[in-house]
């Protein structure tokens, strides 16, 4: 499955920027996804509502979601969202499939 992981940084995690503006996020990140079996395609660091955005992909949606936990309890995010990419065409083929089973509450 591929995925994209937002992300905005805790203030502690600004400050760890800060005191070692030299240290490899890209490559750390790259490295603990590896270890899940999973792969990093891009991180870029954004400007506005968050601070990064990862594009990857992993073998299912657990795996992501093991580094999002790891992450997350270290502290070092104040936002993490991840995303699955999906086929919009397919689901819209398996919509079509059951046009008519639906109606609307009241209807």
């Amino acid at each position: 499955m591929q995925f994209l992981v937002l992300g905005s940084y805790s203030n502690e995690a600004l400050g760890g920027f800060v005191a070692s503006p030299e240290d490899d996020r890209r490559a750390a990140v790259s490295g603990m996804m590896e270890k899940m079996g999973a792969k990093m395609h891009s991180m870029q660091f954004l400007r506005g509502e968050y601070d990064f955005a990862i594009m990857g992909e992993a073998d299912s949606f657990d795996d992501v979601a093991a580094v999002k936990m790891l992450v997350a309890a270290s502290g070092a995010m104040k936002e993490l969202k991840i995303m699955e990419v999906v086929d919009i065409n397919g689901i819209a083929g398996k919509a079509n499939a059951i046009t008519g089973a639906y109606r609307k509450p009241g209807s």
